[in-house]
């Protein structure tokens, strides 16, 4: 009996249980699924103001997986009722001291609005205790965090990567990818809890940010840094206005290295002019003075205009075409030069006299159908210069041999080291990439195995005994051209002309492998490219080579072998 009422209150206990777990199962429904807009809405009306934060944007990787841009979580500041912040002036000058922001701007931006409003956002990440600091001192202010963009390497290859800003990129690949970059954003609610403030998303989106797949460069950190460093010295040494240098590897156009000085912290780019942040190596062109002689003597021998063992008149070193007399830098040591000797020697007068031998239209077809001048290469760079080349109608008597010569022509830096590469890679057109992986285009034959092979015989007498020695690397043999552009129009103080100092070639010559351009803008003091320009594509090439376990037959040039000889 005693067992039987023991059951029966065991029975009724469960069944209790059973009904009060329906009734809230039933009441969650009911409020869940009948009446989950209304509550969500009113839900939505109590919170203090809705936001919409960016989601991380991928990472930059050097080609070894050096991480050179990512994101982290940056702090922002906001007030949700700015009407009731009491002390107004002092917290615009708090926020302004850490932001840089005029207070003034942050004082109007308070005094207009009613409702939430940003005191400043994507603060440095090392500003988040000044930050929780300001949160906590005035009672009204929040502290969220969003994510922004951090440089791990500072100011290496900035002008390159580029920077963000608070709405996107502003500059660089930052900018110029930025829609691909852009992971969206996500919509959350704010609510004010005590002094703290809570985010919700809006939709069901989970808390969790997956890392979107990060994106490898061609660029080598290390050869970067060695870029970097030598235009820094070359910065110290020739006060120049501006410089860059490009490393590209040959046959398959990666760019290894792209420097630019000036250059800025592209955590704080606030810091720097926006004029600062450009990348004159893609985005600005220049008359590129001696080194586009190469370009010339190529068209005539393509054109057949002439051959690689003509001699050429150059007699005194002058040329005069109306009322205009060009000039060589230096008197030439015989009145013919070889085709080589041209090159070597780096005569106006031969380039001026090659060039006026060119059929105009062939001249200009040859710069820009084989040779990509006049048009941006297929880095596809938002802003690339096209440079400048007029068409053949509108040149003067004296246009073919000043163009000859690298006057009456615009080019950027990258345009001439793709066309130096072009002539390295034995006549196959160079296309460059900055993205590790994408294949190339098929194989573009523009100049033919033989005069490409002339060529470079050419560019390789430059270093060896012309304009071109202070290029020379130890034991490997250098193939390039020095370029000296004379700024016509400016003028500087003490009469002093300005100039644009050049080096582009690339090594080892037998089998190159490695494209090297140096331009220094302006330099003062030393102002040819053979003394400016020169040792630091030695120093940069060498390193490179090292850097990449480049082999090469061991070389010397024929007077430093002669002077070993001597010395024994």
């Amino acid at each position: 009996m005693r067992k039987h009422l023991l059951s029966s209150r065991m029975a009724l206990f469960a069944l209790a249980v059973l009904l009060m777990a329906a009734g809230v199962v039933s009441k969650l429904v009911y409020l869940q699924v009948f009446h989950c807009r209304e509550y969500r809405a009113e839900a939505q009306e109590q919170a203090e103001g809705r936001i919409k934060i960016e989601l991380p944007r991928p990472q930059f990787l050097d080609r070894n997986g050096v991480v050179l841009a990512g994101s982290v979580e940056k702090p922002s500041l906001c007030v949700m009722k700015p009407q009731e912040i009491e002390n107004v002036n002092a917290l615009a000058d708090r926020v302004s001291r850490m932001s840089g922001e005029p207070s003034r701007s942050i004082l109007s931006r308070l005094s207009s609005r009613k409702t939430f409003t940003w005191l400043a956002r994507k603060l440095p990440a090392e500003m988040t205790e000044e930050a929780e600091h300001i949160a906590s001192s005035f009672e009204g202010v929040s502290l969220v965090r969003e994510w922004g963009r951090y440089y791990p390497k500072g100011r290496l290859a900035s002008n390159l990567i580029g920077t963000v800003g608070i709405d996107g990129g502003l500059s660089g690949l930052e900018d110029n990818w930025n829609r691909q970059l852009s992971q969206g954003e996500r919509e959350y609610i704010i609510f004010r809890v005590g002094k703290k403030t809570k985010l919700y998303p809006i939709e069901s989106l989970g808390s969790l940010v997956e890392e979107p797949p990060a994106i490898v460069l061609t660029i080598d950190e290390a050869i970067q840094y060695e870029v970097e460093k030598k235009l820094d010295e070359a910065f110290e040494t020739y006060k120049p206005v501006s410089a860059a240098a490009i490393v590209m590897s040959v046959p398959d156009g990666e760019i290894l290295a792209m420097g630019v000085r000036p250059n800025f912290d592209p955590n704080r780019p606030g810091d720097s002019r926006p004029r600062d942040w450009r990348n004159i190596a893609v985005l600005d062109s220049y008359e590129p003075g001696s080194t586009f002689k190469l370009i010339t003597v190529a068209a005539a021998l393509e054109t057949g205009a002439i051959t690689p063992y003509d001699q050429i008149l150059v007699g005194d070193g002058s040329l005069t075409i109306g009322d205009h007399t060009i000039h060589d830098d230096h008197p030439p040591h015989k009145s013919f030069y070889s085709v080589e000797e041209v090159i070597t020697f780096s005569s106006n007068v031969g380039a001026a006299r090659i060039g006026m031998m060119i059929p105009r239209q062939a001249f200009y077809d040859f710069m820009t159908e084989k040779f990509g001048f006049g048009r941006p290469t297929k880095l596809r760079m938002k802003g690339e210069s096209s440079g400048y080349i007029s068409r053949p109608k509108s040149w003067s008597a004296l246009s073919a041999p000043s163009i000859s010569f690298g006057q009456e022509v615009r080019v950027s830096p990258l345009q001439l080291a793709v066309a130096y590469g072009t002539v390295a890679s034995e006549g196959v057109r160079v296309t460059p990439k900055i993205i590790r992986g994408v294949p190339s285009p098929p194989p573009e034959k523009v100049l033919s195995e033989s005069n490409a092979r002339a060529l470079i015989r050419m560019l390789t007498n430059v270093v060896d005994e012309g304009t071109g020695k202070s290029a020379r690397i130890p034991l490997v043999e250098v193939a390039g051209k020095t370029g000296t552009a004379q700024k016509l129009g400016l003028k500087l103080e003490a009469g002093r002309r300005g100039r644009i100092a050049y080096f582009v070639g690339f090594a080892p010559a037998e089998d190159p492998r490695i494209v090297t351009l140096v331009m220094v803008d302006d330099p003062v003091g030393q102002v040819y490219g053979g003394a400016v320009s020169a040792p630091i594509f030695a120093d940069i090439t060498s390193f490179a080579l090292k850097r990449l376990n480049i082999r090469f037959r061991p070389y010397v040039p024929e007077d430093l072998a002669m002077l070993s000889r001597e010395n024994r």
